[in-house]
Parts: C-alpha cells; sequence; structure tokens
C-alpha cells in the first residue's frame, strides 16, 4: 500500500486553535507535520477514527490526544480497507447507510419488529409480570385506586341495607364456591348517575353500580356480570393494562426523547387504539370464563346476552332524542366498532347463546 496524505488541521490537546497539517498514513505508521516537518509519529492502530457520516469532516485522534481533522473521508476509508485497524468496521457502516435498498430494509424490519413487540412481546410481558406479582401488591393498588374514584366519580350507595345483604349472600354463597384463585373477592355497591356499570380492581374487590343493581330483571343476570368481572381479577387484566400503557409510554420516550409526547395526537391517537384492541381482548377472556363458569354453577349464559344488550342499549340511548335519532346513534357507534373498548355487543350477545344453547343441551340429557 503507497502512503496516504491527508490535508487538513491539528487541534492541540484540550484547544480549539487550528493549524494547517498533514498527516501520513501507511500500513502500520502515521507521521503528522506542521510547519512542513514532522511533529508527531507513531503506530497506526493507536489513532481512533470517528465513523464516517456523510460529507461530515472525520477526526483523528492522535496518542497524544490531539486532534486531526480532515474531508478526505475517501482517503481514510481507503487506509482502514487496507488495514487492521479496530475503526476499519466503520466504513462498511457508512455504505449501508448511502445506499436506498439497505435504509428500505432496516426500515422494514425495524417496523415489522417493532409491530410484532407491541402486538406479542408487551402482552406476554405484562402477563408474565402481572402473575408474578404478589396478591398484597393488588390489594395496596386497589385500595388506593378506589379511594381516589370515591372522591372523583363515585358517590355513596343509594341501595338499602337489606339489599346490599342481599346480593352479597348470593354472591358468596352462588359465586365464591367456584372460585380457587388467591383473591379475597369484596363487593361495593356505589352510586354513580345514569351508568349501569360493573369493574372489577386487582385485588378482587368488585364494584356494582346502583344503576346496574336497577337494571337487572333476575339474580341470574347480576351473576353473569359478576363472573365477567371475576374473569377480569383471574386473568390479572387491570395490572396487565396497567403495565402495557407503562410500556407503551416508556417506549415512546425513549423514541422521540420528549415527555410530553403523547399531547401530540398523532401520536397518542395509536396508542388510544392499541390499548383498545388490548381491552377488547381482555374484555372476550373475560366472557369465556364467565360463560365456562355460569355453565359449572348452573346458570344459563342467556342470562349475560340480556343484560349486556340492555346495558349497551341504556349507553347509546339518549333521553333528549326520539327513536329514530338514537337508532342512528347506534348504528354510528356500530361502525366505530375499533375504537371501541369492548367487543361488538352483538357478537358478545352472540357467544353468549351459544353457550346457551349447550347449557340448554345439557339440561334435556
Amino acid at each position: 500500500m503507497n502512503p496516504s496524505n491527508l490535508s487538513g488541521y491539528w487541534f492541540p490537546p484540550g484547544s480549539a486553535a487550528r493549524t494547517p497539517a498533514r498527516l501520513e498514513l501507511d500500513r502500520r505508521h502515521f507521521t503528522l507535520h506542521r510547519d512542513g516537518m514532522a511533529a508527531l509519529e507513531g503506530d497506526g492502530c493507536q489513532l481512533i477514527v470517528s465513523d464516517r457520516i456523510g460529507n461530515i469532516a472525520r477526526t483523528l485522534i492522535l496518542p497524544d490526544h490531539s486532534v486531526f481533522e480532515t474531508r478526505d473521508n475517501d482517503t481514510v476509508d481507503t487506509w482502514l480497507q487496507h488495514t487492521s485497524h479496530r475503526d476499519r468496521t466503520s466504513q462498511h457502516r457508512h455504505q449501508l447507510e448511502s445506499r436506498w435498498r439497505w435504509i428500505l430494509a432496516a426500515l422494514l424490519v425495524t417496523v415489522v419488529l417493532g409491530f410484532v413487540t407491541v402486538s406479542q412481546g408487551m402482552p406476554w410481558a405484562s402477563e408474565r409480570i402481572a402473575r408474578a406479582l404478589p396478591p398484597a401488591l393488588n390489594e395496596t393498588i386497589a385500595a388506593r385506586t378506589l379511594e381516589t374514584m370515591d372522591e372523583l366519580m363515585l358517590q355513596p350507595t343509594r341501595l338499602t341495607q337489606a339489599k346490599q345483604d342481599e346480593l352479597t349472600r348470593r354472591f358468596e354463597q352462588k359465586l365464591l364456591p367456584l372460585q380457587h384463585e388467591p383473591f379475597r373477592y369484596r363487593l361495593h355497591f356505589r352510586h354513580y348517575p345514569q351508568v349501569p356499570n360493573a369493574f372489577a380492581l386487582p385485588s378482587g374487590d368488585i364494584v356494582v353500580t346502583d344503576a346496574l343493581v336497577k337494571l337487572v330483571r333476575n339474580p341470574e343476570e347480576l351473576d353473569a356480570v359478576l363472573l365477567h368481572e371475576i374473569g377480569h381479577v383471574v386473568n390479572r387484566h387491570g395490572l396487565r393494562q396497567v403495565l402495557q400503557t407503562s410500556f407503551m409510554t416508556v417506549a415512546l420516550i425513549m423514541v422521540t426523547g420528549d415527555v410530553t409526547i403523547l399531547q401530540d395526537w398523532g401520536l397518542a391517537l395509536p396508542v388510544f387504539l392499541l390499548q383498545s384492541h388490548y381491552s377488547r381482548r381482555f374484555e372476550t377472556e373475560a366472557d369465556q370464563f364467565a360463560f365456562e363458569r355460569m355453565l359449572e354453577a348452573g346458570i344459563d349464559p342467556g342470562h349475560f346476552a340480556g343484560i349486556i344488550g340492555r346495558m349497551t342499549r341504556t349507553e347509546l340511548a339518549d333521553p333528549a332524542r326520539n327513536d329514530v335519532q338514537n337508532t342512528r346513534r347506534q348504528q354510528r357507534e356500530r361502525s366505530l366498532e375499533y375504537l371501541r373498548s369492548h367487543p361488538a355487543t352483538d357478537r358478545r350477545m352472540k357467544k353468549a347463546l351459544e353457550y346457551s344453547r349447550r347449557f340448554r343441551a345439557g339440561q334435556a340429557e
């Protein structure tokens, strides 16, 4: 290999003052020339060569910590190619970064890996972590969550104590004997105007609104809803949802470097859609759990179809609108199914009725 000559500037150690200089390189040695004289020489492998980024000036750090800067990137790459220098691989990275087909391939691989991580990796990791956490932690989280909701959203129940005792007694005698998981299930009744609903906290605490109690037509319908909520607890859906949301938030911050990035709807909307998908998956799992337990308890799963149908109609109905307007609103809600946190009500009812036919067939035998 013939000696290579680089023209550039030399910077003394710890100084921004530059001096025109020339760096002579051969396969093993380097010689720095300043003011027409050799100022420094040594082993070429001792040079620290910066990566090539486009046509930006390259820096070579000399053994005395002074710096030589040059824009002759091609000569530096040629010299590296013919030596055993540790930085010789940097030229390969530059070649990859300079070719569109490799850039597109890298982008495609990144997108695929990102999709697999988000759609498969995060749910898998969140489930493993949620199941590994002790029940005591679930109870701590649930207690604080319920306190916050009581302060901000929920009101004390308006059900009579006798009614609360009746529902709790049935819950403990009819449903709890079916459960074998390390959770302490407890019913809580709250008033939340015009919202018939129930939700489960990770500890096994289940909150039932007064509006739901008034909406059910028989005890079996409330049993169906409570078994569905128990399914959320058993499958650790609450903790898994929190973990997945945390993973997504941390990932976005790592990519963008901006803690406030979620305020940008361009990124917040995909996160919302993704979390909506996870929620539908959880709801389907909880439905399946409820149907299996209802068969085990001798309860017709058809009651589940009845109550969720009325819950949905109550949710979508607006007393200020006429029947035609409410029907159009329901159709518009169905057209936005992907944005809903729950699976389509029609599908859930259909699945419940399939289990109902199994139940009746078993009763007829």
